[in-house]
């Protein structure tokens, strides 16, 4: 398939995706709206009243980019022996980005890799530090949604249907860390793996060298397993990056609590750590429920399960599809929006770099640089291509913070 029908079927697709997202967005909103429904204003004012819930839920949002970025940094530290937290903010939200963005949610640890290796980290570590954060981040999930399972939940909020759906998936998203576990303690499966894919890519043509890719991928099967070993040595590093994991989880889904607390003035939902205990639960069987969902960030399943879940509490027509939009708006829509922003930043810095660069150099001293490159230190050449991703090289500026 060449170049130009590629770029065509990749921009169909994407058309397809956010045209079905909005289809069922507006699907919710009319069979919400259309009943019987109080008035725009009078949900306004509810809102109001309840301002800080929503506080409650932006800090709830920041608090999970803020655990990601301590894990990150706890893992860089151990790793590599330097402070860099700033490397380590930037990295967790350039991971919550690219999860949300791309089909099942797989996108962010490979820009993450990018990104640390072209920031300091050796090659090594930065292959390492993302694969283990999503080892702790998916453990702590499936260990939090076996309690909840333990625990049970209501059928009036979750149809036994889901919840033998949330069974199947839970289980399907520790498939995950058991597998990372296992190349991490076993590099031979890891090269095993390796060769029988490799095996497969000669006899349908797609490998020319057999031996170099299988050389490759040993070694870094080998490489990984090393520094994922260094990695978790410290029990005092593993405990206190699962710690942060399980309390990230616990945050992402104590959000659609929050969200029915805006309108706790005409639901009975009240502030106690039952309702929230209760709430919670749904949200880690919903979760396990939509891991089958292809698409980025769970869109789709995510807000028809939600809204469910808010039609079942929230009785008050209008309302359902308001708390659900609410909930999307810090549980993934502002994520993306973050990321544009961090994206958006790192141009500008390349921009001032750039800028500043060519004003304190003359011209004679400057080096060479091709018509779409531009240098940021004496041995670090971008192009203008990388600077159209939030992994962007051209921050190195800002990581000299570290």
């Amino acid at each position: 398939m060449s170049d130009k029908k590629k770029k065509i079927l990749k921009i169909l697709l994407m058309i397809a995706f956010v045209g079905a997202i909005a289809a069922i967005i507006a699907y919710t909103a009319v069979k919400d709206f259309s009943k019987e429904t109080i008035r725009p204003g009078e949900i306004a004012r509810m809102l109001g009243q309840n301002w800080y819930y929503l506080l409650a839920l932006l800090a709830l949002f920041l608090g999970t980019l803020i655990l990601e970025s301590l894990k990150l940094f706890l893992m860089i530290r151990k790793t590599c022996k330097q402070y860099r937290p700033i490397t380590a903010v930037n990295c967790a939200v350039i991971g919550k980005y690219y999860d949300n963005v791309t089909p099942l949610g797989s996108g962010g640890q490979p820009f993450q890799m990018y990104y640390l290796s072209k920031h300091g980290v050796p090659s090594g570590p930065a292959s390492a530090i993302p694969v283990g954060s999503l080892f702790l981040t998916q453990f702590a999930f499936f260990i939090c949604a076996v309690v909840c399972f333990i625990v049970g939940v209501d059928e009036s909020l979750v149809p036994l249907g889901v919840q033998i759906t949330a069974y199947i998936g839970a289980f399907l998203y520790a498939a995950v860390p058991a597998s990372l576990l296992i190349l991490s303690l076993r590099p031979g499966v890891g090269h095993a793996i390796v060769g029988f894919g490799v095996r497969l890519c000669t006899k349908i043509h797609l490998c020319k060298s057999p031996e170099k890719w299988l050389e490759k991928g040993k070694n870094f099967i080998t490489n990984n397993c090393r520094n994922m070993a260094i990695l978790f040595t410290s029990k005092r590093v593993l405990i206190v990056c699962s710690l942060f994991a399980i309390a990230l989880v616990i945050l992402q889904c104590s959000m659609p609590y929050f969200t029915l607390l805006l309108f706790s003035g005409s639901i009975d939902v009240e502030l106690s750590w039952e309702k929230w205990f209760e709430i919670l639960r749904v949200s880690f069987f919903i979760y396990s429920a939509i891991v089958f969902a292809p698409t980025p960030g769970n869109s789709g399943a995510a807000d028809g399960t939600f809204y469910g879940l808010f039609k079942s509490v929230l009785t008050v027509a209008g309302s359902c599809f308001t708390g659900m939009m609410i909930w999307r708006v810090f549980s993934f829509y502002g994520y993306i929006a973050l990321g544009i922003v961090f994206s958006l930043g790192i141009r500008i810095a390349g921009r001032i770099r750039k800028r500043k660069l060519s004003q304190s150099l003359p011209l004679a001293d400057q080096p060479p640089q091709s018509e779409n490159s531009l240098v940021l230190e004496d041995s670090v050449t971008v192009t203008s291509a990388d600077l159209s991703a939030p992994a962007d090289p051209s921050t190195e500026d800002i990581d000299t913070q570290n």
